[in-house]
């Protein structure tokens, strides 16, 4: 039987690997629990009652076993995939579904073993450092990805596994464990008691995660948005901040700030019309191309906004705003399309209500919807100078082909590809819906795009035509705009909107970052008013709720006998011209997550530092021309070898009990160093040189031999000790 002491580690390491997984584990959504503590159990395995060979077997075993069960593959195709993963995870927010990001889940799993792993071989070799370090970075770092979500539980998790497992190594009997567990549970209460009491920042104190230190005076940053199209490239933060959050129920939405609805030269901008002005408070002007907007107010989306890094003037809000109740935004101006700008920009901190009509319909009310636009609608089909009939309207298609001949429009000649791609890739749609979502569908998957924060610039021609045509590779400003421009040439009303994508959902409370930014369309369809479409592959990820999206499967299924899935045949069948080589392309480096590099990296380094250190005095001290400076040298050597293997010796011993000593410790004779020590710093001059040198070689044999008796377990940890780094009295001469 095994004796209940030899399971003591076991014990004393269970909470910190069980805290480290499950703090590894929050960034997942939903968890798999069940293969984290599979996990728990293998990293606790090296902390059994075995001897160093079996525990190293084992040991090689559990890291197989839990590489094979991340990854779900062999152990040995467990690099490729954690390699693919790394690229990414930059781009992927906590908590991300694991059944999604299959490899980036392998890698949370394996990091998170990695470091109760390392929690577990701290408390096994009683090295307290190790504990704490593997627990505060297995742990903090998790907390710090969920934006400190879970921080305050997490904290004291941590904190009461590493005095447990103090507690329970330092105690030889369960008599005297159980006071120290008591202590440590009062210090965990305390610690909870103190943060629960008001030291968590509030309102008075700086937020760490939106600082900015290279603003002036300091604090939280604040982001102010440029919303009209750009297609020079974008970049986010490496680190998203946080700018508003909502109050709203859990069905995704976009958070509009504002609509793009003139098309200039090759961009699209801002171009909206006063309609009102006043406090933001009561209910918004009428707008005649948002149908039954006041019919049902019971009806309404209500949302709380929030703000905390977002200045800007443009007041957020979901689907067609219709009742406002926003004193503290002052004066407000309304302006066509539903947008709201305040006089002046949105502090942080302030706080307002917007019930807005976001209608939902279903895909086969959307499919019969009519053709019927209103004069208001006529500025939505306008580019340029040039104005495009209705969809379905009579001799539409002869008149767009005349403009491309007539010389009033020339600035639309350059866009005549994307008329034809519009006209093909729609010529089985039977209204505008299906025409909408062919378009949709065409950009998100079938049309072989990539999504590029920094894509080639255009040679030529302009920006969307040339991703259309030729690169093929943008961001959301080119997959909006462009989509924009082919349904406003097939007479569908569109523009282009800007804002936020939904974010991440917890506790009531949306939160949106700096980097949910976002471009999206919004079409128009008669009885519905303005709905929303992404063509934005990888970015406009909604909720079931979004059930009029080309990727719905109500939407395949209104549209007839699902033919509507393979409709990209047809596609196919077309052949794609082959596009034009990218002349002096400019490439995105794939970023690698440098958190994950870093944890395998830090302990590394540190250790080659202690090397070097070690080294570098070893050299200074063995190549002195003076002999009794030498012979000192050696002497200091022989000691720190000592010292790092953990032998206590008398800083001021003579060179005969520090000889004893060596030779209890390193199981070899010394007799011939300790002879030449002695002569080398107390003997005749002419004879101390030769001396010197004779215990310099006995030396370098000495612990040569001894090192190769050594496990190299013992060898490595010698070797890494910083015992000998720490300052001693220097021994006086003898």
């Amino acid at each position: 039987m095994v004796d209940a002491r030899g399971l003591r580690p076991v014990a004393a390491a269970a909470p910190a690997a069980a805290t480290v997984l499950l703090a590894w584990s929050l960034l997942e959504r939903p968890v798999s629990s069940g293969a984290f503590v599979v996990l728990a159990l293998l990293a606790l395995v090296p902390a059994l009652p075995l001897g160093i060979r079996p525990r190293i077997a084992v040991g090689v075993g559990a890291v197989l076993a839990a590489l094979a069960l991340a990854f779900e593959t062999w152990p040995h195709r467990a690099l490729e995939h954690a390699w693919a993963a790394l690229h990414d995870a930059p781009a992927v927010q906590a908590p991300f579904d694991p059944l999604a990001f299959p490899t980036l889940h392998g890698l949370v799993a394996c990091t998170g073993f990695a470091l109760a792993l390392a929690a577990v071989l701290g408390v096994v070799s009683r090295r307290p450092t190790i504990v704490v370090a593997a627990v505060a970075v297995g742990v903090g770092f998790p907390a710090t990805l969920l934006e400190d979500a879970y921080a305050f539980r997490l904290g004291m998790l941590a904190l009461g596994s590493v005095l447990w497992a103090f507690v329970v190594l330092r105690s030889g009997r369960l008599g005297r464990t159980l006071p120290g567990v008591g202590l440590a549970a009062v210090v965990v209460l305390a610690a909870s008691a103190a943060a629960s009491g008001g030291v968590a920042p509030g309102g008075t104190h700086v937020d760490w995660r939106g600082w900015d230190p290279f603003a002036r005076g300091g604090g939280t940053g604040a982001f102010r948005f440029v919303w009209d199209a750009n297609y020079t490239g974008i970049s986010f933060p490496a680190r998203p901040t946080v700018v508003f959050q909502v109050r709203a129920p859990k069905r995704a939405q976009y958070w509009r700030a504002s609509t793009l609805d003139m098309f200039v030269a090759d961009r699209w901008i801002e171009n909206l019309y006063p309609v009102d002005a006043g406090t933001a408070h009561g209910r918004l002007p009428a707008d005649p191309l948002v149908p039954g907007r006041d019919e049902k107010p019971g009806s309404w989306l209500h949302q709380q906004v929030t703000i905390d890094g977002y200045e800007d003037d443009h007041v957020i809000a979901a689907g067609a705003p219709a009742l406002v109740d926003g004193r503290a935004l002052g004066r407000v101006s309304f302006l066509s399309g539903g947008v709201m700008r305040a006089a002046t920009p949105v502090r942080s901190g302030t706080t307002y209500s917007i019930w807005s009509y976001a209608p939902e319909p279903g895909p086969r009310a959307l499919a019969a919807s009519p053709p019927r636009y209103p004069a208001s609608a006529d500025r939505y089909l306008e580019l340029d100078r040039a104005q495009f009939s209705g969809y379905g309207t009579a001799g539409r298609a002869r008149r767009i082909v005349a403009m491309f001949h007539d010389d009033r429009y020339q600035p639309l000649w350059a866009y005549k590809p994307l008329w034809r791609d519009a006209q093909r890739l729609t010529a089985r749609a039977r209204s505008p819906y299906e025409a909408t979502l062919r378009l949709e569908r065409w950009f998100r998957a079938e049309g072989n795009f990539t999504y590029d924060e920094q894509p080639p610039r255009s040679v030529g021609v302009p920006p969307l035509v040339d991703f259309v045509e030729r690169t093929r590779t943008g961001y959301c400003q080119h997959f909006a705009g462009a989509m924009t421009v082919m349904l406003r040439m097939l007479g569908v009303p569109a523009r282009v909107a800007v804002g936020f994508t939904a974010g991440t959902w917890k506790g009531g409370v949306w939160t949106v970052t700096d980097h949910q930014a976002h471009a999206w369309v919004e079409a128009w369809f008669a009885g519905y008013g303005w709905l929303a479409f992404d063509p934005t592959p990888g970015r406009g990820t909604l909720s079931a709720g979004y059930t009029f999206a080309s990727d719905s499967a109500d939407a395949v299924a209104a549209l007839g006998t699902g033919r509507f899935l393979d409709f990209d045949q047809a596609l196919r069948d077309t052949p794609r011209r082959p596009q034009a080589p990218v002349a002096a392309p400019v490439e995105k480096q794939q970023g690698v997550a440098w958190w994950i590099v870093a944890i395998p990296l830090v302990p590394l380094a540190a250790g080659c530092l202690v090397l070097g250190a070690k080294l570098l005095r070893r050299e200074r001290r063995l190549r002195r021309r003076d002999p009794r400076r030498l012979a000192w040298g050696v002497r200091a050597e022989l000691v720190d070898a000592l010292v790092d293997r953990g032998i206590g010796v008398d800083p001021d011993a003579t060179v005969s009990a520090l000889q004893r000593t060596a030779e209890r410790a390193l199981a070899t004779p010394c007799g011939s160093l300790g002879t030449a020590l002695a002569e080398a710093r107390y003997g005749p001059a002419d004879r101390a040189e030769a001396a010197a040198r004779r215990a310099r070689g006995e030396l370098v044999r000495v612990l040569g031999f001894a090192r190769s008796r050594e496990r190299p377990a013992t060898r490595l940890r010698s070797a890494l000790s910083l015992r000998s780094l720490r300052p001693r009295l220097t021994p006086s001469a003898r």
